[in-house]
């Protein structure tokens, strides 16, 4: 991790930016099947780019149970809420460039004006993960971006990468780890077999005939490959153990009057080695060479609902991180990876990340201002 990662957008408009790269953000936020206030929903304008070049070309925000888990035949209001609400902290600067809502889960791509001609292709998939592999409660939805931009020199030089932006909600309950792998496992494989034929080869046996799908043909084809969702990963910690160490984490913090306190990164530490997420990608189970940037806020799930309090319930469910974004990237800087706490109208908070991504592939294209040639009817 480079010294400069983690910083905010507003604290790096000092630093020199990276031409050459494409600068995006992921928002995941569960919903509760309750619709966010505009001041709630207001750290959306964080991604915003400002005239001196700094802010997000692409924003993917994905949300969970944004509706009752029901049939219906149109798309429900907090759905639509959600994607206002995207829409207008945006600004008209934004295009909404692919939106899809599957059941209780909705994903919305923005792109900034700046960059929206380099779009050369984008399609949206989706998997279902629920009862029988039917059910919409749980699944994932998929957008394939494919973006091409020629440099600004007269080399002819063309830069090109090709990415997959993934939102999720996979199975719930501490005991169910190899129920979200299954998940993943089928929604990387689904994802493949239903790519665009465009910006994905399909994979061969020797004799010609379609090869199965497993998910590595997808993923090691990509560019950028970023997942995020409520992704029910849980601590494996009694419920007591945690509370006491949160509310120790915080005391650090307030006392040192910063998130870098070192007694309180070595209480993160002791449950994060407990995490079933971090463990599950260290055995390759799931999620296999993905990466995740350094978690320094407090666990998102489950909070009780206008408040700052873990689950009080009869239930009392265990703190966990169950909201995460991972990526997978050939070329990836973490600009910043963190929670909103203070949007609190549901039992999960917000996370959202920040990434400075580069261009995949640069082949020798014509250059600028070359008119071709039009095709001579040949003669046979």
């Amino acid at each position: 991790v480079k010294e400069d990662e983690g910083k905010t957008i507003d604290e790096l408009e000092t630093m020199k930016m990276d031409d050459d790269c494409l600068t995006l953000s992921m928002v995941t936020w569960n919903l509760g099947e309750v619709a966010p206030s505009e001041k709630e929903a207001s750290f959306f304008r964080r991604f915003r780019k400002h005239s001196n070049g700094v802010g997000s070309d692409l924003v993917m925000i994905g949300a969970q149970e944004c509706e009752e888990i029901k049939p219906r035949r149109t798309e429900g209001h907090r759905s639509r809420h959600i994607r206002r609400m995207g829409i207008m902290m945006l600004g008209k600067e934004y295009v909404p460039i692919a939106i899809h809502s599957l059941g209780g889960i909705q994903c919305a791509l923005y792109c900034h004006r700046d960059v929206l001609g380099d779009v050369e292709m984008i399609n949206i998939a989706y998997v279902t993960c629920g009862v029988g592999n039917v059910f919409h409660n749980k699944g994932a939805i998929g957008v394939y971006l494919k973006m091409k931009r020629q440099d600004s020199d007269d080399s002819g030089l063309i830069k090109s990468s090709r990415m997959l932006f993934i939102t999720g909600h996979l199975a719930a309950h501490v005991k169910n780890v190899d129920a979200r792998n299954n998940d993943f496992r089928r929604i990387i494989s689904e994802l493949e077999a239903q790519a665009p034929a465009r910006f994905l080869r399909p994979k061969r046996n020797r004799d010609g005939s379609p090869a199965e799908c497993d998910g590595e043909h997808l993923l090691s084809s990509m560019d950028h490959v970023f997942f995020a969702g409520d992704l029910n990963y849980r601590i494996d910690l009694p419920r007591e153990y945690v509370e006491r160490c949160i509310t120790n984490i915080k005391k650090c913090r307030s006392e040192a009057k910063s998130t870098t306190s070192e007694e309180a990164d070595v209480l993160m530490k002791k449950l994060l080695r407990r995490d079933q997420l971090l463990q599950t990608i260290a055995s390759g189970r799931a999620f296999a060479d993905f990466n995740e940037r350094n978690i320094d806020f407090l666990p998102t799930f489950k909070l009780d609902k206008n408040t700052s309090n873990y689950d009080t319930s009869a239930k009392q469910r265990v703190p966990a991180w169950t909201d995460r974004i991972l990526f997978r990237s050939k070329k990836v800087r973490v600009l910043e990876y963190q929670s909103a706490s203070n949007a609190k109208h549901s039992d999960h908070r917000p996370v959202f990340g920040t990434f400075q991504v580069g261009w995949g592939s640069t082949v020798k294209g014509k250059p600028k201002g070359f008119a071709r040639k039009p095709k001579r009817n040949r003669r046979r």
